[in-house]
């Protein structure tokens, strides 16, 4: 099914500087109830970008099965493997390429594992890849793929003595000609710090998009559980639980993380200051943003839900905000966020067919950082989210994956003017 065109991608009122609701023209990429290989959609999950800009991600059809999504429709459904093996369910973190591959996180035959373009890459309670005979690994979890078809995921592993429990984590590399290595591991002294055993490694891990640059969240085994946890971007330590920010406050936990291939690098969490400060997003080790500062006339409230920065060291975020519930946010350069502007916000209306009249309500955002990365911001100026629809008369509430754009960087400073507010980027 191919996306459902808006010619002119243009908010129509008042995008700039206004806090109340607008209406954002945008496209429509797949809609809860559209059809899909043989069924219907019954639930969305969070999209992934490939280099071009293409979006994939993980559908559930009313069948039971999954299809991966990859542009402008499914290019796998999980029943088309029969009984052998059996594929079910499926992690909303998955990864894409332009050249068709894909991996995804489903059940095979009852037991946790990966399965991607080539078939089977990981299972539950077989020998754990790079490790000695005698090691199996417990789970596999979040997996992504870069554009070069490298896959990255977190996995667990056990020795047999201690049953099936997860006794130590570790996080995978699968090259594209099927090299497995375990890049961080509980035990590696990574920045300075003792990786500690069973759950000593966060999800929260970020890979560039030319596999050059790595950040990972972790516990440092020498730590008390008030101070373990720590971030580390190649290899360097940049902060830990417990320690000073540089703004009168200290380091309390780290959520949403993300990092380019210049090495440039976000992370949003708490720290452990007043709790109307608290929330906050950091680039490069310095905090840009805090909860209660004040981001094109809204206000930011408790809860960062997603943050994603790319190749071009621009950022987006969704914020709840005290004026409008939860709102998206795109900063044109990731080292003065303070200057981002607002893209959408719960409650706007989202044209979907080009007229400049609503079709839609925008009645919430779906991403979560305790879920998965919610969002991964492309180059081509469009930003893909995952939202939930209402119809104008209230009768229908659908989950769907939209796509608007962003400002081009030469308007930014008339849209700031409200010269330009309907003013979009095409590409």
């Amino acid at each position: 099914m191919p996306v459902r065109s808006a010619l002119t991608l243009a908010a129509v009122a008042g995008f700039a500087t206004s806090a109340a609701a607008q209406t954002v023209t945008g496209n429509l990429v797949i809609l809860e109830g559209d059809a899909v290989d043989g069924s219907t959609v019954a639930s969305i999950n969070a999209p992934f970008t490939t280099q071009s800009g293409q979006v994939g991600l993980v559908l559930g059809l009313d069948d039971g099965t999954r299809s991966i999504w990859l542009g402008a429709g499914s290019i796998f459904n999980s029943g088309s493997t029969g009984t052998d093996p059996a594929l079910s369910g499926g992690e909303g973190t998955m990864g894409v390429s332009d050249a068709g591959e894909f991996v995804y996180s489903p059940s095979i035959d009852g037991g946790d594992g990966l399965w991607s373009h080539i078939g089977g890459i990981a299972f539950d309670n077989q020998p754990a890849p790079d490790f000695d005979p005698g090691f199996n690994n417990t789970f596999h979890s979040r997996p992504r793929m870069t554009n070069a078809g490298t896959m990255y995921w977190a996995s667990g592993t056990n020795d047999g003595a201690g049953g099936t429990s997860t006794q130590n984590r570790i996080i995978y590399q699968r090259l594209a000609d099927g090299t497995t290595t375990g890049i961080l591991r509980a035990g590696d002294v990574y920045g300075g710090r003792t990786v500690a055993s069973a759950g000593g490694i966060d999800f929260d891990f970020a890979i560039s998009d030319d596999d050059s640059q790595r950040l990972f969240v972790f516990n440092d085994a020498a730590q008390s559980t008030s101070a373990d946890g720590t971030l580390a971007v190649n290899d360097t330590f940049i902060a830990q639980e417990g320690g000073a920010t540089g703004g009168g406050d200290n380091w309390d936990n780290f959520d949403a993380t993300d990092i380019n291939s210049a090495g440039n690098y976000v992370f949003s969490g708490d720290t452990d200051g007043d709790a109307a400060t608290d929330e906050f997003i950091a680039y490069n080790g310095n905090i840009q943003l805090r909860q209660g500062d004040s981001v094109d006339g809204l206000t930011l409230a408790a809860s960062v839900d997603a943050l994603s920065i790319n190749e071009n060291n621009e950022a987006i975020f969704i914020w709840d905000t005290a004026e409008e519930t939860e709102t998206l946010f795109y900063a044109s350069d990731a080292s003065t966020m303070g200057s981002a502007m607002k893209l959408l916000s719960v409650g706007d209306g989202f044209d979907s067919t080009g007229d400049g009249v609503a079709d839609w309500i925008v009645d919430d955002f779906n991403a979560s950082v305790a879920i998965g990365p919610g969002l991964d911001f492309a180059e081509d100026g469009y930003v893909f989210v995952e939202v939930d629809l209402e119809s104008l008369d209230g009768i229908q509430n659908l989950e769907a994956i939209i796509r608007v754009a962003v400002p081009a960087p030469g308007t930014l400073g008339l849209l700031a003017l409200g010269g330009l507010a309907a003013a979009r980027r095409r590409r």
